[in-house]
């Protein structure tokens, strides 16, 4: 299941979008985070669709003994 709800600006929790990842975890972004991220990396505004799909259904698990992996 693959479900995206879209923020309004209006919402008082600041949540730009939220999405689940493939282990149904909610994983959401707030406005202030993109702005931080955007301002610093101003190429990836054209991005934000990509970043979404990459969360839900992205394979890479992390290395519980290696949190560098």
């Amino acid at each position: 299941m693959v479900a995206i709800f879209e923020a309004k600006n209006t919402m008082n929790d600041g949540k730009r979008w939220a999405v689940y990842d493939r282990y149904s975890n909610q994983i959401y972004l707030t406005h202030e985070r993109w702005q931080h991220i955007t301002d610093r990396h101003p190429e990836m505004s054209d991005y934000e669709d990509s970043l979404k799909k990459t969360i839900q259904k992205g394979q890479r698990k992390q290395d519980t003994l290696n949190m560098r992996k």
